[in-house]
């Protein structure tokens, strides 16, 4: 077992300290690092309200996600699924509430719940116990506005999970070695994460033995301004970018707002309210939009249609492109 100093020298991906954690122990599994059919993989989301601009002296409620996509009632379920999340300062959380309220015992060991507030390093932990074949949990934390009106306020969010069955399957016909982004070597430079580990190594060692057999991964960053009112739009939006056609279509772009690698649905809009399906694509490693939107499915979106959609289907974020005809 690694020390705790080379741990956290050992990777730093994307930018986000927490993810060096999420590295070590996918390769110090024992069971295969690449998706398996009828193993679970859960992806983690998060959603701001408001979550445009918020008032000093309101309250800001984050929601996080964490949404199983296996269907196999046998071996899908994720045990052991734990987010954490970097808050900013000028925060203070509240409480918190639970997708198993009302389901689910209070004491009991499946239920969703605040593991852990470190108000000194601003990390919360949040265990969701076990998330079965195609279900989703979601707690959401509400925190008091304190930060003066200007500051940005930046939530990360990082998820693990367990196999609860990791040695079901065997690898032989897939590859099980750590893909190109698992290796390496960089320092973590996410202070809070950082600090979090330096209070917690017990945790932290517990948490290597813990998900071995596991996944992990990065929720899609969100963020708003503090200013003197409170907006909200319908969904959280970042700009669709339509480049000049080149061979076979046209480079369609957004910035890292999307879940990592999670799948991305495009449609365009028509006046009178009708959506037609485009197809689909994937979001980068860092969360980015690249896709070559083909030049047949450009020439068929009609010249009445008002916008192009792209919607995380994980995140809940929506790139868009307006049509100015």
């Amino acid at each position: 077992m690694r020390s705790l100093a080379n741990i956290w020298q050992w990777r730093h991906w994307r930018g986000f300290g927490l993810t060096a954690l999420l590295v070590t122990v996918v390769v110090l599994a024992t069971a295969c690092s690449r998706p398996t059919p009828g193993i679970p993989r859960v992806w983690p989301g998060q959603a701001l309200s408001p979550n445009t601009q918020v008032r000093q002296g309101d309250t800001l409620r984050l929601t996080i996600r964490a949404t199983n996509d296996s269907t196999n009632t046998v071996t899908g379920t994720a045990g052991s699924v734990r987010t954490y999340t970097t808050y900013p300062a000028g925060l203070r959380l509240l409480d918190f509430t639970s997708s198993d309220v009302g389901v689910l015992a209070p004491d009991d060991q499946h239920r969703a719940w605040v593991q852990e507030v470190d108000t000194t390093n601003r990390v919360v932990v949040v265990s969701f116990g076990p998330v079965g074949p195609d279900q989703q949990k979601t707690v959401t934390l509400t925190f008091a506005v304190d930060a003066a009106t200007g500051a940005d306020l930046t939530f990360n969010t990082m998820l693990a999970w367990t196999n609860i069955a990791p040695d079901t399957f065997v690898c032989k016909d897939i590859d099980c070695t750590p893909p190109p982004e698992l290796t390496g070597a960089a320092l973590a430079s996410d202070p809070q994460v950082q600090g979090f580990v330096a209070d917690h190594p017990d945790e932290v060692q517990a948490l290597l033995r813990t998900y071995q057999g596991g996944g992990g991964g990065l929720a899609n960053n969100v963020a708003v301004a503090v200013g003197d009112s409170n907006e909200t739009t319908t969904a959280p939006a970042v700009a669709l970018l339509i480049g000049a056609q080149e061979q076979g279509g046209f480079r369609t772009t957004a910035r890292a707002a999307f879940t990592p690698n999670e799948p991305v649905m495009l449609w365009y809009n028509l006046p009178d309210g009708r959506a037609v399906w485009i197809g689909r694509t994937d979001a980068l490693d860092d969360g980015s939009l690249d896709w070559l939107l083909d030049t047949a499915d450009w020439n068929a979106i009609p010249a009445a249609a008002t916008s192009i959609v792209a919607h995380g289907q994980y995140s809940g974020v929506e790139a868009r492109y307006l049509f100015n005809r």
